[in-house]
């Protein structure tokens, strides 16, 4: 079964900046395009799109980013594992502090 990142097969436009009335606080309107078959069964179980798809695309930004910053930040992370590898902990051998 796909997830709901997949459902957003493409996401056909985004308005400019002003051109649409924002729906509530800082929502923008947009267009997507999904398969007839699977919007009809998401109106059938009475799927709200609008919070699902902000949810999954929210989730699937956090994941882009958390890998972006994980790329961005290796060779210090390299580094910081290197010495503590070389030198230790400060609390080793001295118990928990």
């Amino acid at each position: 079964m796909p997830s709901l990142c997949d459902i957003l097969m493409r996401i056909s436009g985004v308005y400019e900046e002003g051109a649409m009335p924002s729906v509530a606080g800082n929502k923008k309107r947009t267009n997507v395009t999904l398969s007839a078959d699977l919007l009809e069964q998401a109106k059938v179980f009475g799927i709200n799109l609008s919070a699902t798809f902000d949810k999954a695309l929210g989730e699937a930004v956090k994941e882009k980013q958390r890998k972006l910053f994980l790329e961005e930040n290796q060779q210090a992370m390299d580094s910081c594992n290197a010495f503590t590898e070389k030198a230790g902990l400060f609390s080793q051998g001295r118990g928990v502090l």
